[in-house]
C-alpha cells in the first residue's frame, strides 16, 4: 500500500539524516551525560530511530505540501498535481536517503581505521534488549488505545467519543480536504476564503496517507500513535541521559501518562465528607464520565490525558522540541566544565577567569576547531527542525524556543542557538505570509498576568500551580537540589540544574505572556514544562529506587539494607501522589468515551458531493461540528464557530453575514445570490439541523425561501435534506 510506503520513505530518509548528524552517538550520549556509563545503558536506536521518524515525518511532509503546491500553480489538473507531487517527493527523498546512508558508511568506515576512541562502544545485551523492548510495547500499547478507543470505523460509521469529537472535528475536515479534496491554497475548512492560521501540516499527512490508501481513522490515528510512541521513547532517552538510571526510561513517560495533581484527593476528600465511604468513593470516582473540576476548566480535561487524543499534533510537537533540547545539551555541559577548569587553572583573578572563559573564550561562541562531536551536523539537524516546526506545531516551537534561550545563556557554541532561532523565525515569518497574511494574524503576543488563574497574586498562582501539577514540581524540586549539593561537593558540573530552569520557561511564560485570542491556549505551555520536567521527576524516584552504589561504602551492611528499604517504600509511598489523579482520569476518559457521535462514512450525501461538485465549492451549512458533510473535502462558509476564533479568524462579522444569508436577506433573493457569489458560495445544504440551533432574536432559517427561490439539485429523503444550487 502506498500510504505505508510513505512512512517508511519518512522513516528511512529522517533515520538515515540524524545517523550522518551523529555519526557517533556513544560520544554525543557522553556528552550529554554526568558519566560515561550511560552509553553501555542506554541503546543509540532509542535516539537516532524515533528522533528519525519525527524528522522524515516533518521534512517528508513539508516537502511533498509545497511540491503539490508549486505544482498546482502551472498544472491544472487537480488529480495530476498531488500525483506528481507524491512521485516527487518519493524520488527526491529515496535519493537522499540513499545518499545519507553512503556518506554515513564511508564516514563510519574512516573511524574505524582512525586511532582508538576512549569512548565506550554500546555493546548489546539481553537485559536491556528485554527491557526496552517491553517499553517499547508499553508505549505502542497504550498509544494505540487511547487513539483508537476514541475514533474509529465500524461497519462503515465513524465513532469519535464525546470527550475528543469537538478537537477532531475540524482536524478531521482538514484532513478530508487534503485526501477527498483539493486544499491548495489552504483555507481553513470550516471558515472558507480566509487563509489558515492554524498549525496544519499534521493534517496534510494524514490527509496524504487517506489518499495514498488508508481510511480516515487509520490516517489519523496511526501517525498520532508513533509520534507518540516517538515522544516517549525520546522523553524516556532525556531521563536516562540525565540521571544515567534506566527505570527513568519507563517512569518519565508513565508520569506524563499518570499525571500528578490533588484533584483526586480533594474529590475522595468532598464524597467521604458525605457519609460515603472511602471504597465507595473510589468506586464512584472510577465510574465517573466527567472530569472532576478543582481549578477553572478541569471540566474541559485540559490537562488530563484526553489532550494528547484530542489534539493528535502535540506529540510530534514535543518529539520535536525533545530532539532540540537533547541536541544542544552537550554545549551546556561544556560550558560548565570549562568553568569549572577556569577555576583551576589560568592566570589572575578567578573572576575575570570565569568572564574569559563565559564571554570572551571562542568556544562560548563558535564550534570547536576539529570537534569529534560534530557541532556542524547537530547544528544543521537542528536548523532542518526548527525550519519545518512553525506549521507542524508553533506553540511547541516557541516554547522551545524559550526553552533554548535559557540554555543558550549558559552554554557554548551560541552561534548554533542564534542559528536555530533565526531559522525558526525566517520560516515562521514566509510561512504565516503564505498561509495568514502575516505573523500578526497568527501570533497575538501580548502582556497578559496570571493565565487562567482567578487569584492572580503570587499567592494565589502558587496555589493553583501546587494543585494543578501536584508533587511533580515539589520532587523534581528535591532532585535537582540533591544533584547541586552533590555536584558542587564534587566539583562536577551543575549542567542538569541549568536544564530544570531552562525547563521552567515555558511555564514561565504561560504566567506572564498572552500569543492567541485564547488565554487558554497558553495551558500547552505549561504542559510542555511538565513533560520535561518529569524527567527529573523520573530521575528522583529512580534514584530512590536505585541509591548511589558509594553509600554501601560508607554504612555498614545492616545499615546499607536498612537505608535502601526505607528509600524504596519512599519511593513507592511517592508513586501514589504522582499518579493517582491521572489514573482516574484514564477511567473518566474509558468511561465518557464509551459515548460517541455517529458519523455514517457511506452517506448518499457524501458521495453526491464527492461525486458531482467541484473540491472548491463552498457550502452554506448549518454551523456543524462532526458531520457527515466534512468527509467530502469542502469548505464550509460557517462551521461550528469556536473552531475558527479559536483559530484567529474574525468569526464576529461572518457570524452577522451568516445570519443574514440564513434567514434569506430580508426575501430578498437577488441580494442573497450577491452575498453568496462574492463569498464564493456555491451550494445551500438544507438540513434538519438548521432548526437545532438558537440563534439571536430576529434570525431564523427561512426554509421556505429558499424552496421558492433556489433549484434543488440533490434530495435525500432518508436524510431529509436537499442541497440547492445557487446560480
Amino acid at each position: 500500500m502506498l500510504a505505508v510506503l510513505y512512512l517508511i520513505v519518512c522513516a528511512a530518509f529522517g533515520i538515515s539524516f540524524v545517523s550522518l548528524c551523529i555519526p557517533d552517538t556513544g560520544r554525543f550520549f557522553t556528552a550529554c551525560s554526568p558519566g560515561k556509563s550511560v552509553v553501555g545503558k542506554l541503546p543509540p536506536v532509542l535516539f537516532v530511530v524515533p528522533a528519525g521518524i519525527t524528522v522524515g515525518l516533518m521534512a517528508v511532509s513539508m516537502f511533498n505540501y509545497y511540491a503539490i503546491y508549486l505544482l498546482n500553480l502551472v498544472v491544472e489538473n487537480h488529480d495530476m498535481a498531488r500525483r506528481a507531487g507524491v512521485l516527487v517527493t518519493f524520488a527526491v527523498f529515496i535519493i537522499l536517503t540513499g545518499v545519507n546512508f553512503t556518506s554515513y558508511i564511508k564516514r563510519q568506515h574512516k573511524s574505524s581505521d582512525s586511532e582508538e576512541s576512549k569512548i565506550p562502544v554500546y555493546v548489546h545485551s539481553t537485559s536491556n534488549v528485554i527491557y526496552y523492548g517491553i517499553a517499547t510495547v508499553i508505549f505502542t500499547g497504550v498509544a494505540a488505545f487511547l487513539m483508537l478507543y476514541s475514533y474509529r470505523i465500524t461497519d462503515g460509521i465513524l465513532y469519535a467519543g464525546y470527550s475528543v469529537y469537538s478537537d477532531l472535528s475540524p482536524h478531521t475536515a482538514m484532513t478530508s480536504s487534503f485526501a477527498v479534496g483539493y486544499n491548495f491554497p489552504t483555507q481553513y475548512i470550516h471558515f472558507s476564503g480566509d487563509g489558515i492560521q492554524y498549525h496544519f501540516f499534521f493534517y496534510f499527512l494524514a490527509g496524504m496517507l487517506e489518499y495514498l490508501g488508508f481510511s480516515i481513522d487509520l490516517a489519523i490515528n496511526i501517525p498520532s500513535i508513533i509520534t507518540m510512541v516517538c515522544g516517549f521513547e525520546l522523553l524516556g532517552a532525556l531521563a536516562v541521559l540525565l540521571s544515567r538510571k534506566k527505570a527513568s526510561f519507563m517512569l518519565a513517560p508513565v508520569f506524563v501518562l499518570l499525571r500528578s495533581s490533588f484533584n483526586v484527593f480533594v474529590h475522595i476528600k468532598e464524597l467521604t465528607a458525605t457519609g460515603v465511604s472511602f471504597i465507595n468513593a473510589v468506586k464512584s470516582i472510577a465510574q465517573s464520565d466527567l472530569w472532576y473540576e478543582v481549578t477553572p476548566f478541569d471540566s474541559w480535561g485540559i490537562w488530563a490525558i484526553n489532550v494528547y487524543s484530542n489534539q493528535r499534533h502535540l506529540m510530534l510537537g514535543v518529539s520535536a522540541m525533545l530532539i532540540l533540547i537533547i541536541l544542544m545539551i552537550p554545549f551546556v555541559r561544556r560550558m560548565c566544565i570549562s568553568l569549572i577548569r577556569a577555576n583551576d587553572i589560568g592566570e589572575g583573578p578567578v573572576e575575570v577567569r570565569y568572564l574569559k572563559t563565559f564571554i570572551a573564550s571562542r568556544e562560548a561562541w563558535i564550534f570547536r576547531k576539529d570537534d569529534p562531536l560534530n557541532p556542524f551536523g547537530i547544528t544543521l539537524l537542528a536548523c532542518v527542525i526548527a525550519a519545518v516546526m512553525p506549521f507542524f506545531h508553533g506553540s511547541a516551537l516557541i516554547g522551545t524556543l524559550l526553552v533554548l534561550l535559557i540554555m543558550a545563556v549558559f552554554s557554548e557554541t551560541r552561534v548554533s542557538y542564534a542559528m536555530i532561532a533565526g531559522i525558526a523565525v525566517l520560516s515562521s515569518f514566509i510561512q504565516t505570509q503564505i498561509f495568514a497574511g502575516g505573523a500578526s494574524s497568527v501570533v497575538l503576543l501580548k502582556r497578559a498576568a496570571g493565565f487562567i488563574v482567578e487569584d492572580k497574586s503570587p499567592k494565589g498562582i502558587s496555589n493553583y500551580l501546587v494543585m494543578v501539577t501536584g508533587l511533580t514540581l515539589i520532587v523534581a524540586g528535591c532532585y535537582v537540589i540533591y544533584l547541586l549539593i552533590r555536584n558542587i561537593m564534587g566539583r562536577k558540573p551543575v549542567y542538569r540544574e541549568l536544564l530544570f530552569l531552562a525547563f521552567l520557561a515555558p511555564m514561565i511564560f504561560a504566567f506572564n505572556f498572552q500569543v492567541s485570542l485564547e488565554m487558554l491556549a497558553n495551558h500547552k505551555f505549561i504542559q510542555f514544562s511538565l513533560i520535561l520536567i518529569d524527567v527529573f521527576v523520573a530521575g528522583g524516584i529512580s534514584e530512590l529506587f536505585s541509591p548511589p552504589s558509594k553509600l554501601s561504602e560508607k554504612l555498614p551492611k545492616a545499615g546499607y539494607i536498612a537505608v535502601r528499604i526505607g528509600l524504596i517504600a519512599l519511593a513507592c509511598v511517592l508513586m501514589v501522589p504522582l499518579t493517582a489523579t491521572g489514573a482516574s482520569e484514564w477511567c473518566t476518559y474509558v468511561n465518557r468515551n464509551r459515548n460517541c457521535v455517529e458519523v455514517d462514512t457511506r452517506s448518499d450525501l457524501t458521495e453526491w458531493i464527492i461525486d458531482n461538485t467541484n473540491t472548491n465549492d463552498v457550502f452554506l451549512t448549518p454551523q456543524w461540528t462532526l458531520n457527515r458533510f466534512y468527509l467530502t473535502g469542502r469548505p464550509s462558509y460557517y462551521g461550528w464557530p469556536y473552531y475558527a476564533w479559536s483559530a484567529g479568524h474574525d468569526t464576529y462579522t461572518r457570524e452577522d453575514i451568516y445570519y443574514w444569508l440564513i434567514s434569506g436577506c430580508n426575501n430578498n433573493i437577488d441580494e442573497f445570490r450577491r452575498y453568496c457569489h462574492e463569498r464564493g458560495i456555491t451550494y445551500l445544504i438544507d438540513d434538519p439541523t438548521f432548526f437545532q440551533f438558537d440563534y439571536p432574536d430576529g434570525v431564523i432559517y427561512n426554509k421556505e425561501f429558499f424552496a421558492e427561490n433556489l433549484t434543488p439539485v440533490a434530495y435525500f429523503p432518508e436524510e431529509g435534506t436537499t442541497i440547492y444550487r445557487v446560480d
